[in-house]
């Protein structure tokens, strides 16, 4: 049975959230500059999957609504944000369900579609959507965890000021995949994916500066070891996540907050 839902986010002001130093009138000068923003754009992006696919809720919850646990298409909006999924559940025959049973259903294929727009201070108002298509297994009778695979695409358009009081638009598309993402059961807010990875393909184009027209892109690689820090690689540099908090601690496997690379904070002109 196909249902379809929309819900809005509670939040989305960590979007961007810095790993270096935070400037909110500085243009970024480097391409390690542009990579920590990449870092912090994944930060936001894996908390909302991670939330959706039962995993803890982070500090912006998308407010999916219900008990732990529960797998159902509620409609819900709120904050202007519209979130649109279309849900539909198979026995462990691959029959397709009416319903939902948390004992019978085996396996689940989701649809999510996420639109809407918000004001981070130093970004401006910014726009973000994404898409996912999602299945789960291993939902079979008395679980102990769950495993997600999926693809999907986002955008995120952010404005920032620079030192000559200029504007720099930064418009970033992403496509990507889940692969084999385990997430403990019950649900609870320490239940953080045990392994698995997401990827990205991350296209950033500028919008005035001096880089105004230009595209550049990074790879990035997300790994989870079952704590709340999830290792994030983009174009080979490394950087550690908060998924509790959905932000970006800073370069390396450290957790001892943000880091002092050397560079001006997310945001600008990159190289």
């Amino acid at each position: 049975m196909r249902n379809t839902a929309r819900l809005g986010t509670l939040g989305l002001a960590a979007l961007l959230a810095a790993c270096a130093n935070d400037s909110a009138t500085t243009a970024p000068t480097s391409s390690a500059t542009l990579n920590s923003d990449v870092a912090a754009f994944t930060a936001e992006a894996v908390g909302q999957d991670i939330e959706f696919m039962h995993g803890p809720r982070g500090q912006w919850g998308l407010g999916f609504g219900g008990e732990f646990g529960r797998f159902d298409c509620v409609t819900v909006e709120r904050d202007g944000f519209t979130f649109e999924r279309t849900c539909t559940y198979y026995d462990g025959a691959g029959a397709e369900q009416e319903a939902y049973d948390a004992l019978t259903t085996a396996s689940a294929a989701f649809h999510v579609s996420l639109s809407g727009s918000f004001d981070r201070g130093d970004w401006g108002s910014s726009s973000f959507s994404h898409t996912r298509d999602l299945t789960v297994t291993g939902l079979e009778g008395e679980e102990t965890a769950r495993t997600w695979n999926g693809t999907g695409s986002g955008m995120m358009t952010g404005i920032r000021m620079t030192r000559d009081s200029a504007t720099v638009q930064m418009d970033m598309t992403s496509t990507g995949s889940i692969t084999d993402l385990v997430i403990p059961v019950p649900r609870t807010e320490t239940s953080w994916p045990l392994s698995g990875t997401i990827t990205y393909s991350v296209s950033v184009t500028f919008t005035g500066g001096v880089h105004d027209g230009e595209t550049k892109t990074r790879d990035v690689t997300v790994t989870f070891d079952g704590t709340q820090y999830a290792t994030v690689t983009v174009n080979g540099e490394t950087f550690t996540i908060d998924l509790a908090k959905r932000r970006c601690e800073g370069k390396g496997d450290g957790h001892d907050g943000r880091k002092d690379d050397g560079h001006d904070g997310p945001g600008g002109m990159h190289e």
